[in-house]
């Protein structure tokens, strides 16, 4: 897949939209080469303060310029680079995938740093001056679209979104280089899946594990959704270890992916929308992973609360949940949960796909690595007897589902993310 391509696709414009509204700024997608900005690709989120500006003469000149300063500073300095614009809002430019495709460049703002919040209106004004031209009765209110933000909000956001992006590509780019292979009956449902590229595996889309912890939470498996989110935690990716602003903006992105996923399945979350604030304020403070996980939970609890009220829905994942979780390490057919269950096979595959768009064995075997990751991370067992314990006899067919799930090894994974005895 080329870069352009890639940056087209949904999963990375589902990945853009939940960055513009964990920050509530603006952020766009531009080619550069050559120190000049070119053609806008993608972008998400819209500010009125800068559609205001927009309409003044010169105004978009003077934007792309510091635009371009920014990208040539970002790429000379291989990280994002924060500026201030002729406006005196904040931004920040980062190539995205730097290495592979180094003229495609993310802009994320405006915003204001909380510190900064005074001298908003005054820089503002400044700019307009600059500009020769007069601030109208519209042009106060437009800059309460400027979000105050705490200083490390954005860039902990920018890193997750570059972290994100990567990801999919990778993902991408290994789903492009399986082979094609026909589908297999139910008794080998795990081989197909190790197997399979008819379309890019459901994480590709879901690198939060949005649609498991909202799968949990409708089952009533808090404690499956908490693992899940300690893994996604235990995961964040900014050097060996990352910088506990990554992972506050890593939890941001994480409720917005499990909201949305649980809408799709149609739970209520309003309830937990309205509670957001609070949550931010919660992980604004939090100083460690288990104070991160705790919040987190605090609000998902709401929403199991929800689900649980909707009978039907909640009952019906909560004895789908009672009979795989305990038997992860068995072999666990589609046909023998539908017989237990009392329900047609074809019937559970379409709910499971239509409510968390993934099929029963995507399902199942999500369920099984993340039992995996866990006791990689956690304990010092051999990758024989972590794949023997979440049901797969095989250590090659299970190192390959591991590598379709989280694009690397077993090996590596534990390298990367096990704990430090």
């Amino acid at each position: 897949m080329k870069p352009l391509a890639f940056f087209r696709t949904r999963e990375v414009t589902r990945v853009l939209a939940r960055a513009a509204r964990c920050t509530s700024t603006a952020v766009s997608l531009h080619t550069f080469e050559r120190g000049e900005e070119g053609f806008r690709i993608t972008g998400q989120g819209r500010c009125a303060a800068c559609e205001y500006v927009a309409e003044l003469g010169g105004a978009n000149v003077a934007c792309r310029r510091w635009r371009e300063r920014a990208a040539a500073d970002a790429h000379r300095l291989e990280s994002m680079a924060p500026f201030i614009c002729h406006m005196g809002f904040a931004c920040i430019t980062v190539f995205p995938l730097a290495e592979e495709a180094p003229t495609f460049v993310l802009t994320f703002g405006p915003y204001c740093p909380s510190e900064g919040a005074d001298s908003l209106e005054s820089d503002a004004l400044k700019g307009l001056s600059e500009l020769h031209a007069a601030p109208d009765a519209a042009f106060s209110k437009t800059l309460t679209a400027v979000p105050v933000l705490p200083v490390a909000t954005v860039p902990g956001v920018v890193e997750w979104t570059v972290d994100a992006l990567q990801e999919l590509w990778a993902r991408f780019r290994l789903s492009e280089q399986a082979e094609d292979e026909p589908e297999v009956d139910e008794e080998q449902e795990t081989s197909r899946m190790s197997r399979r590229r008819s379309r890019p595996h459901a994480s590709v889309a879901d690198p939060y594990r949005a649609g498991p912890i909202a799968a949990a939470l409708s089952g009533g498996a808090q404690s499956q959704a908490r693992a899940l989110v300690r893994a996604v935690l235990s995961e964040a990716r900014s050097g060996q270890r990352a910088r506990i602003a990554v992972k506050r903006a890593r939890m941001v992105a994480l409720i917005g992916a499990v909201l949305e996923a649980a809408e799709r399945a149609e739970v209520d979350t309003s309830p937990c929308r309205t509670r957001l604030p609070q949550f931010l304020e919660e992980v604004e403070r939090a100083r460690t992973d288990l104070e991160l996980a705790d919040a987190v939970m605090r609000l998902l609890s709401i929403l199991k609360r929800r689900a649980a009220r909707q009978a039907a829905h909640a009952q019906a994942y909560a004895e789908l949940n009672a009979i795989l979780l305990p038997r992860l390490a068995d072999s666990i057919t589609l046909n023998e949960v539908a017989a237990k269950l009392g329900q047609n096979p074809t019937a559970i595959t379409h709910r499971l796909q239509r409510k968390f768009g993934m099929s029963y064995s995507e399902y199942v075997g999500r369920l099984r690595m993340d039992r995996a990751k866990e006791l990689l991370r956690r304990t010092r067992l051999t990758v024989t007897e972590v794949a023997r314990r979440v049901g797969i006899n095989d250590t090659s067919n299970f190192a390959k589902l591991f590598h379709k799930f989280e694009a690397m090894s077993p090996v590596k994974y534990r390298a990367q993310f096990g704990r430090k005895r």
